[in-house]
């Protein structure tokens, strides 16, 4: 995953999208928005990892009510100083996000969505 420095954004409006663009260009990311379309593909083949196809079958499923974003190969001190640069730049948060992992590129982006929206029910007793 290093070397692939790139966040992924789904169920983003183009201006908060173009806030957070500028934010990742200073830091070397790249920015990719998923559309939904795209939702049934594994978050490996969206973050480009080669390993990953695409399978480009239109996904016929619910649409996102919540932003998501997930971070790939960033490593901690990326991390840090991408998450700085968000803050200083008062950007609204994204309460649903996650890091590209071992564990979860293997599931399609709805998967990863609604494992996210339940982990933050969870947490927030909502």
């Amino acid at each position: 995953m290093a070397g692939n420095k790139k966040l992924l954004l789904f169920h983003m409006d183009e201006g908060k999208a173009a806030l957070i663009k500028t934010v990742c260009d200073g830091l070397d990311i790249r920015v990719v928005k998923i559309y939904q379309p795209q939702y049934g593909e594994k978050i490996g083949a969206l973050a480009g990892i080669p390993i990953y196809a695409m399978t480009n079958r239109p996904y016929t499923g619910d649409g996102f009510t919540r932003e998501m974003m997930v971070i790939c190969g960033l490593n901690g001190e990326e991390l840090d100083a991408f998450l700085q640069a968000y803050r200083d730049a008062g950007i609204p948060p994204v309460w649903l996000k996650a890091m590209l992992t071992a564990h979860n590129m293997d599931w399609s982006a709805a998967q990863l969505y609604q494992a996210l929206v339940n982990e933050h029910r969870q947490m927030t007793g909502q």
